[in-house]
C-alpha cells in the first residue's frame, strides 16, 4: 500500500533521490531497509493529517523536529551522555514520531524490528511492529480511540 493512498489527506514533500538515500546511507554508515527506501522514494517527509504528527523525517532537511540524520545521530550519539541508563540505540535509524511523541526506529539488519522510544521510558524501549506502514494505520487510529 502506497503512503498516499492510505494517507489521501497527509502532507507530504517531494520525493528523495536514490543519490540523497545513499548520501544518507552514507553519512551514518548503514545500509537503509528497502522498506523504509521505498517510503522515500515516494516523498521525503510526511506529516499525517490530524494531530500533525511527523510520521516520516525528511532524510537530510531539517526543520524544528530534526531530519533522520540529526534525529538518529542525537539518539545514537548524545543520548547515551544525558541517560547513562539508556537503552543502545545504536542499531537502529529514527526515521519518525508518534502521536505521542515517541520516536520510532528501524533496525538496518533487522528490518522488521520497529521500535517506540521515549525519553520518559528511561532504560526500555517498546517494539511496535513489523510494518511501517501498519504503524502508521496502528497510530492514525488512536486519534479514532
Amino acid at each position: 500500500m502506497r503512503l498516499k493512498e492510505a494517507f489521501p489527506n497527509g502532507r507530504f514533500v517531494e520525493p528523495a533521490s536514490r543519490e540523497t538515500i545513499r548520501q544518507t546511507e552514507a553519512k551514518l554508515g548503514v545500509t537503509l531497509p528497502e522498506a523504509l527506501v521505498a517510503l522515500y522514494l515516494e516523498t521525503d517527509g510526511f506529516r499525517e493529517p490530524l494531530g500533525n504528527a511527523k510520521y516520516l523525517l525528511s532524510l537530510e532537511k531539517e526543520d524544528k523536529i530534526g531530519s533522520l540524520i540529526s534525529t538518529t545521530r542525537f539518539w545514537w550519539n548524545e543520548w547515551p551522555d544525558l541517560m547513562p541508563d539508556a537503552p543502545d540505540l545504536r542499531p537502529y535509524v529514527f526515521f519518525g514520531s508518534s502521536s505521542s511523541d515517541e520516536a520510532w526506529g528501524i533496525r538496518c539488519e533487522a528490518p522488521h524490528n520497529i521500535i517506540a522510544y521515549h525519553h520518559s521510558m528511561g532504560s526500555e524501549f517498546e517494539e511496535v511492529g513489523r510494518d511501517i506502514v501498519q504503524l502508521y494505520l496502528d497510530d492514525i487510529q488512536t486519534y479514532e480511540d
